[in-house]
């Protein structure tokens, strides 16, 4: 998943600027830096989670037509019409696959 990704993205980059530091960086501020980063990225990726139970636990319980005419209501206030249409587009596959 993106989560791997990023993390070992910022794994790498903390070795990287540790093998060669640049300026007056001092070593423990970089660690510091990037134990925050990583930390920051597991919390994201535990609220993403989340919300990914909740949302499948609104559509057990509502199904999926009250989420259609709510996400319907809501892209008339905010989309231009051809914004909604992409909208509308992107979520027929979902919707075929989940059951109501």
């Amino acid at each position: 998943m993106g989560e791997n990704n990023l993390q070992n993205f910022v794994m790498k980059e903390a070795e990287r600027q540790l093998q060669t530091p640049e300026g007056d960086v001092e070593t423990e501020k970089v660690q510091n830096f990037y134990s925050d980063a990583l930390a920051s990225i597991k919390r994201m990726n535990n609220e993403v989670v989340k919300c990914a139970e909740k949302r499948e636990q609104l559509h057990a319980e509502f199904g999926d037509e009250y989420f259609r005419v709510w996400r319907q209501e809501h892209s008339s206030e905010v989309l231009s019409p051809q914004q909604q249409e992409l909208i509308e587009q992107s979520q027929e596959p979902k919707l075929e696959r989940s059951p109501s």
